[in-house]
């Protein structure tokens, strides 16, 4: 039989841990950390998303991280720095901790940098750190430019015509890619000519003149992505204009691109890893927004590759990453 005293311990039992239940629910004896929240805007050169599909799988797994909240803010017109100045400025009247720009135009860091003065940015794909960026992610655009005429100057013989594509609106990592392609193409023994598709209108346009001249084995090369995934499109699609070309080269990585390569429309590619590019510039704008000192250029490797490349596991997984 339960005497009077057992009872009274019984309840005083259940009393604490009662008690216990009720303060550790309300973070009275356990309270967590408040986590703050980073609002950090990507602002991008173009007006789509294509060429940044790993740049984003980067982005989002350092926001997890970081606990940062990130938008990814394309421009109504691809290049237009005036856009993304107005972008950026309401970024941060909208809140904005930091930013992460991939500069459009000559002046694109400069003139966002001279505008705004409260928030950190950390710019991409651009040359430096310079007008006050906290931190910059680019790669060797030069140094892959050059890499590239050596592999061609390997394929070809030298003085075979060589044709190196570029859009209306030249960005800075292309100008900088196609220069160093051409200057080392001429130290090779080649002769490259530019084409610029304001000139002809439609780069199809470019190709029939090609054609209609008689020239044969033509090699070409997109200066950047959204050149060169046009070129392997009317490549696939037209025997009678893939005839004259011996082969087609460039830079990028989308998925197109990477498909081009393997069904054998592309020769060859220039790739970086994207993935760390959206990585480290997000990571690098949550340190900024906190108050740390940076002052970083961050160089990242580039490659080039060819179809058999794609199943090699050092590739593999820079152009196919898994968030």
């Amino acid at each position: 039989m339960i005497t009077r005293n057992e009872k009274m311990l019984w309840l005083l039992l259940g009393a604490i841990l009662v008690l216990l239940f009720l303060l550790s629910s309300t973070d009275l004896i356990i309270k967590e950390e408040e986590k703050r929240i980073y609002p950090i805007s990507v602002i991008v050169e173009d007006d789509g998303d294509a060429n940044y599909v790993n740049f984003q799988k980067g982005m989002d797994q350092a926001a997890m991280e970081r606990n940062a909240d990130v938008s990814f803010i394309t421009l109504y017109e691809t290049g237009n720095a005036e856009q993304q100045q107005a972008l950026a400025l309401r970024e941060q009247e909208d809140g904005a901790a930091a930013l992460v720009v991939v500069p459009a135009g000559e002046q694109g860091a400069s003139d966002i940098l001279a505008a705004r003065s409260l928030i950190p940015m950390v710019t991409v794909w651009a040359d430096g750190t310079d007008a006050g960026a906290v931190a910059a992610v680019t790669t060797d655009f030069a140094g892959m430019g050059k890499n590239l005429a050596d592999k061609i100057g390997k394929d070809w013989a030298a003085g075979v015509p060589v044709y190196l594509f570029a859009q209306e609106q030249e960005k800075a990592a292309a100008r900088e890619f196609g220069e160093a392609l051409a200057g080392r193409l001429a130290e090779n023994g080649f002769y490259p000519r530019l084409i610029r598709k304001e000139g002809y209108g439609t780069f199809r346009n470019a190709l029939e003149d090609l054609r209609e001249s008689g020239i044969e084995r033509a090699v070409l090369a997109g200066l950047d992505p959204d050149s060169l995934t046009e070129l392997s499109a009317i490549l696939e699609g037209d025997e009678a204009l893939s005839a004259c070309v011996g082969a087609l080269y460039g830079r990028g990585s989308t998925l197109s691109l990477l498909n081009s390569l393997d069904r054998g429309i592309i020769r060859g590619l220039c790739v970086t890893d994207e993935f760390s590019a959206g990585y480290i510039s997000v990571w690098q704008a949550v340190e900024a927004a906190e108050g740390h000192v940076l002052g970083k250029r961050t160089v990242l490797e580039s490659y080039y590759i060819e179809k058999e490349d794609l199943r090699k596991s050092e590739y593999e997984k820079m152009l196919y990453p898994i968030e």
